[in-house]
């Protein structure tokens, strides 16, 4: 077996684990978190929210950046590892030490007393996270998926599951939820370190830290920039038109972003690892990347046209009238939810080839952008907002994508003419859904039914489309890697359309 058919193996098996990752994740969390809202009060949560927006500010700060440095290195040496392991804990005791420090000021600044001490136990985490750091980026090296989901869901079922439930029945209230998050923090950087050992003896040293340093100060910044782009309009829906709006508002971009939390961001774990692996060989990252686009593109053309379609009913059905504010900024916001998918395949290859500065001045833009088009739209109410995030969103795309293109030698016909088919698959679904909708408004459906029909007549032509597609022999990579029955049925679909077209 060839090397490249070896890579193409194991990140298909990585994407199997991460896939399983997320769905269980998702479910894991849904299921405990039902289980502690009707032991805990929102207070609780509310408090332990503010408390995370701090330390999800911070975070960027803790690790350096290390672990994704670890991850992109081509030539990664032992020194560099042990050089990697002092830097993250360093950073990691440094964070929690000014974390705990700066509580009370932080508690003034949300407004919230109770902060403080809840801020103080969990910045804890930074200092246990910081030693795993290294450990963590090796498992994502090796694409050792299978290992990190078994991690990632067995601390989390004992630090919410089993700890936090316990404590929320025993009348802990908020510090339940503190506690098993900070047991959920031990058990991951304990099993991290068991199952990539790795040399933990401390070293200063100039050459391997500025290696480790040189990207990961990039990265973490260019993280850290991305925060503040993703959660500044939040911020100034919030401050100009009120908490309702912004839980509307809310509402409305996680809908959006959907596609990408569940799809992109599956692959984005994985593809990180992957694309490092061959970042020197332009010819099969190009081929990479553009597989990569055309099928993240299939997915977010076909659901962000009938999300958009199918808003209305779809919020009305899920959460009720009170919420039929989400619909406008969510159809405004599913028109830039195809290039926030795309955008993030081309940050990937940036990240990949050690290209994190070029990455950080875009992040840098997006967050201006998005402070004021949020700034500029919220004079006219969330749809504002919506088209000024919206902008933002297409001008991150346009200028990842240049740097994307640049860094793989491909030009802009050659990235749009690999999405040309999933568009037209993209648009037929879209007809399907709105002809769906037209004729069942007619017949004066109720709500739910008007959604569960937008969405079935939708499913139909996109499957159609996505089995046409991954039938294509420019994408025979991944024909291996397919069940049999579905290689089969997309044989059968390109077979048949073939005779449409000649008949």
């Amino acid at each position: 077996m060839s090397a490249a058919e070896t890579l193409v193996d194991r990140t298909a098996r990585a994407a199997q684990w991460r896939f399983a990752s997320t769905i269980v994740g998702a479910l894991s969390r849904f299921a405990i978190g039902v289980l502690l809202a009707r032991l805990l009060t929102p207070s609780d949560f509310g408090v332990v929210a503010l408390a995370m927006v701090v330390l999800g500010f911070a975070q960027p700060f803790g690790d350096l950046g290390i672990a994704g440095a670890v991850v992109q290195r081509r030539d990664l040496t032992v020194r560099h590892v042990r050089a990697a392991f002092t830097l993250a804990t360093i950073g990691g005791v440094a964070i929690a030490a000014a974390l705990a420090a700066a509580a009370p000021f932080a508690a003034m600044l949300v407004r919230d007393a109770r902060v403080t001490p809840i801020l103080r136990v969990l910045s804890i985490g930074f200092a246990l996270q910081g030693t795993a750091v290294a450990a963590g980026g090796l498992l994502r090296r090796r694409l050792d998926f299978r290992r990190l989901f078994f991690i990632d869901s067995a601390s989390y079922l004992v630090g919410y599951g089993a700890v936090a439930a316990t404590l929320a029945v025993r009348g802990y209230g908020v510090w339940s939820l503190a506690w098993g998050g900070l047991v959920q923090t031990v058990l991951t950087a304990v099993a991290q370190l068991s199952v990539a050992a790795h040399p933990m003896t401390p070293l200063v040293a100039g050459r391997e830290m500025g290696d480790l340093l040189h990207f990961g100060l990039g990265s973490g910044t260019s993280s850290w920039i991305n925060y503040i782009a993703l959660n500044a309009d939040n911020f100034i829906v919030g401050r100009t038109l009120g908490a309702a709006s912004l839980g509307l508002y809310a509402r409305a971009y996680t809908l959006m972003n959907l596609p990408y939390t569940y799809a992109a961001s599956v692959m984005s774990g994985v593809l990180f690892p992957a694309f490092a692996q061959i970042q020197e060989d332009v010819p099969r990252l190009r081929r990479a990347y553009l597989v990569m686009t055309r099928l993240t593109a299939l997915v977010a053309a076909g659901s962000m046209g009938t999300m958009a379609i199918a808003a209305p009913y779809l919020i009305r059905t899920l959460y009720g009238s009170r919420w039929n504010g989400a619909v406008t900024p969510l159809q405004i916001l599913c028109g830039a939810g195809y290039f926030r998918a795309l955008y993030n395949i081309g940050g990937i290859v940036a990240q990949a080839t050690g290209q994190v500065y070029g990455e950080l001045r875009r992040q840098l833009l997006y967050a201006v952008l998005v402070v004021g088009g949020a700034l500029a739209g919220s004079r006219y109410g969330l749809a504002g907002v919506a088209i000024g995030v919206a902008f933002a969103i297409v001008a991150m795309f346009a200028a990842i994508g240049q740097l994307a293109l640049r860094i793989t030698d491909t030009s802009w016909r050659e990235y749009g003419r690999v999405q040309r088919s999933v568009l037209l698959i993209g648009a037929i679904t879209c007809a399907c859904a709105l002809g769906a909708r037209l004729s069942l408004e007619r017949l004066e459906a109720p709500g739910f039914m008007l959604a569960i029909g937008i969405l079935s007549a939708a499913a139909v032509p996109w499957c159609i489309g996505a089995l046409w597609t991954v039938g294509d022999p420019d994408l025979q990579v991944l024909h291996a890697h397919l069940p049999r029955w579905c290689l089969k049925t997309a044989e059968l679909v390109r077979l048949r359309s073939s005779q449409l077209v000649n008949s």
